[in-house]
């Protein structure tokens, strides 16, 4: 290992992403395959675990995980694994999954540093790590291990598969040859090997000397993690994430050694690192399961029904333009004059009876869940228009297509692209930081609170309880995540400091006038809060939706590409407020009529019993003759008014954001060179589906 000042050209040091074109997969979440005990996996598992990913771990064997792995990469050796495998992409080796995550994270934090100079220290000692140390912990714990072949068992059959370990049961004396050839230890004896590794530990010590908290500074990166990976097997952490040994069930002499090298200031280094930095015990819910035949069954024939809804709403808003459904004390409303009447009159049909107590459990009250005739609804909706500028959307289109093209890079080399997963979330996550103010503590943790708040909000119509119960916990995690941001960014303010520019410090500082002393720290959460909730679901299912109706229509396909390209977004916005029309995110809006209503149609009068929610069609509107000319016709050209986020005071707040970001996202998509919908079951329909939302939408690209 070399510890003195890199070359200058350092470039080199950091390999290509290692990946495969050649898969499918139909998992909501990622699958990493790995070998059991290896800290090559332990890298790629305390990468995944960083970020907060859950995934689904296949872990198999000491050599018995080469061959599947091999057949997962479409490679020959013995230094692929892990393999990390997701809808659109399958990279292996721990460096390419370092990489990978590396690219899709802040450049602060980033474990691999973007400064050459400090990249080619950071890998040499890498590089070091995964080539001569893991080598010599290898062949140490093996020649060290197959002296007692009760020892060596107890590690190569732990936590693997039951084939597994019923292969080294009874094959254990081939697998024992195969791997006392691949590491080179026949007739070595263990202390040669322990030697070596004591000079790495030297040298590694050489570099925590001056006091610095990790090996290259005071920042963590790939080589304090490779470091601690390798050498994990050899000083057994209890935070490992793999298989390992209890110190009590390895020999007398290989325990002393453990205990000795434990003792030094490099074993100190691995395990204060793996308990201060090693994240464990991460609550990120349950691994999905994959659906059985009677749910796939189930999901193809509601895509099924729900491929004409065009049809649907037609047919409702001519013949039924009220349904009342008097045991479920509901009344649907459809056509265009009886929907306008409803969400016209605020004061009648109200929206406080259908969500402001989940938003109040979600630590969250926001305007758009009270009504008029609450006093807080017109003061606290001023003092946040206040802060809207009207320079605002360009500055988010900007941010939206530089990211949107940032991501389009990235997936060029694996021609395809997960659109929700890849662009998406990636794209909106970063919004919420750079626009709204308010960064995701974890990219992971934040879409698991959009989505959990948004869903109990909006579409948890039968009040699920333990739907309800992970949004008011969701709820509880922000709200302590954003009053820490108002407290730093007031504390900054204080000390005289400039903060960025979004719409969370916007707030705060408009909450400095003397007019606004009513606005504490918590009316300034509730109300950023509040905005923030729609954001990434309702946009991510709205492009999702654009495209499947889009890619439907390959004359009108062909020319939202034209316009994309041409980067024509009023037209791109064309065509899609029109998809939209057809292939509708939310049909319609509730409300509620505490009273007995007469509702005023052009032709005729309706009257709604008291006490009865009201499903108001605005999809059923879209498709009144009378306001949409020719309604069944796809025509991107329409100067209607379109209904696509709602109608009237409680209109989507985010409606002029969304005419920003919904259309520079599908153009991104269109971007694409011969760009077409995937095979597979994650591009049917609306593909894998998480309740109502799309969790995965796959596209191909590039070369057929």
């Amino acid at each position: 290992m070399n510890t003195s000042q890199p070359d200058a050209d350092v470039r080199y040091l950091l390999n290509p992403i290692r990946f495969n074109k050649d898969f499918k997969y139909a998992q909501k979440v990622p699958t990493l395959a790995c070998n059991s005990v290896s800290g090559f996996s332990e890298i790629a598992r305390w990468v995944l675990d960083k970020n907060q990913i859950l995934y689904i771990e296949d872990a198999h064997a000491p050599r018995i995980y080469i061959k599947k792995v091999n057949k997962l990469t479409g490679t020959n050796g013995v230094g692929n694994a892990p393999a990390h495998i997701t809808t659109d992409s399958l990279v292996f080796t721990a460096e390419s999954i370092i990489q990978y995550y590396d690219q899709r994270i802040p450049i602060e934090q980033r474990l691999i540093p973007k400064d050459p100079v400090k990249q080619g220290e950071v890998m040499k000692l890498y590089h070091s790590f995964v080539d001569d140390l893991n080598q010599y912990v290898w062949q140490y714990l093996y020649t060290e291990l197959f002296r007692s072949r009760k020892d060596a068992i107890k590690l190569l059959k732990r936590n693997v598969p039951f084939l597994d370990r019923l292969k080294y049961t009874f094959f254990y004396g081939a697998y024992k040859r195969a791997l006392v050839e691949q590491w080179d230890i026949k007739d070595k004896e263990p202390v040669e090997f322990l030697i070596e590794i004591k000079k790495i530990l030297a040298k590694a010590e050489e570099l925590l000397g001056d006091g610095r908290k990790y090996l290259t500074g005071d920042k963590m990166t790939a080589a304090d993690i490779a470091f601690a990976s390798i050498m994990a097997p050899l000083l057994i952490p209890d935070e490992f994430g793999g298989s390992i040994v209890k110190i009590n069930e390895i020999s007398e002499e290989l325990r002393q050694e453990v205990y000795d090298l434990r003792a030094t200031v490099a074993g100190q280094f691995v395990l204060g690192i793996y308990i201060e930095d090693r994240p464990i015990n991460l609550e990120l819910g349950p691994v999905p399961k994959k659906p059985n035949f009677i749910q796939r069954a189930i999901s193809r024939l509601v895509i099924k029904l729900t491929s004409n809804q065009a049809g649907l709403f037609y047919m409702l808003q001519k013949r039924f333009p009220v349904i009342k459904l008097g045991l479920l004390k509901i009344a649907v409303v459809c056509s265009h004059d009886l929907v306008v009447d409803v969400l016209e009159r605020n004061n009648d049909f109200t929206v406080e009876e259908i969500n402001a107590k989940k938003m109040s459990n979600q630590k969250g009250a926001f305007f758009l869940g009270m009504d008029r005739s609450n006093p807080q609804f017109d003061r606290e909706r001023n003092y946040v228009r206040k802060t809207t500028h009207k320079d605002d959307l360009e500055m988010i289109r900007k941010y939206v297509r530089e990211n949107a093209d940032a991501v389009l890079e990235q997936v060029q080399p694996y021609s395809k692209m997960d659109v929700v997963q890849t662009l998406n979330y990636k794209v909106l996550i970063g919004l919420l930081g750079y626009y709204f103010g308010v960064p995701a503590p974890v990219e992971s943790e934040m879409k698991r609170w959009q989505r959990s708040m948004f869903y109990d909000l909006f579409l948890n119509f039968s009040n699920n309880e333990a739907k309800h119960k992970l949004a008011v916990d969701s709820g509880k995690a922000r709200t302590t995540w954003v009053r820490g941001l108002i407290t730093d960014r007031k504390q900054a303010l204080a000390n005289g400091e400039k903060i960025e520019d979004n719409l969370l410090s916007r707030l705060i500082i408009l909450a400095q006038n003397e007019e606004y002393d009513w606005v504490d720290d918590d009316v300034i959460r509730r109300n950023i809060g509040g905005l923030l909730t729609g954001i990434q679901e309702t946009t991510s299912k709205a492009v999702v939706f654009a495209l499947q109706e889009l890619f439907k229509r390959p004359d009108q396909l062909k020319g939202a590409i034209e316009a994309s390209k041409a980067y024509d977004m009023d037209r791109v916005k064309g065509y899609v407020y029109e998809a939209l029309r057809f292939n509708p995110v939310q049909p319609g809006v509730l409300r509620f009529s505490e009273t007995k209503q007469i509702i005023n149609g052009k032709k005729k009068k309706y009257s709604i019993k008291g006490n009865r929610k009201m499903m108001v069609l605005t999809s059923g509107a879209m498709f009144d003759p009378e306001n949409f000319p020719d309604p069944k016709k796809f025509d991107p050209t329409r100067g209607s008014r379109y209904m696509n986020w709602g109608f009237g005071l409680h209109e989507c707040y985010g409606k002029y954001i969304n005419s920003v970001t919904i259309p520079e996202l599908v153009a991104a998509v269109l971007r694409l060179e011969n760009v077409r919908l995937a095979k597979g079951s994650v591009s049917r329909g609306t593909g894998l589906k998480d309740g109502p939302f799309p969790n995965n939408y796959m596209v191909e690209f590039g070369n057929k």
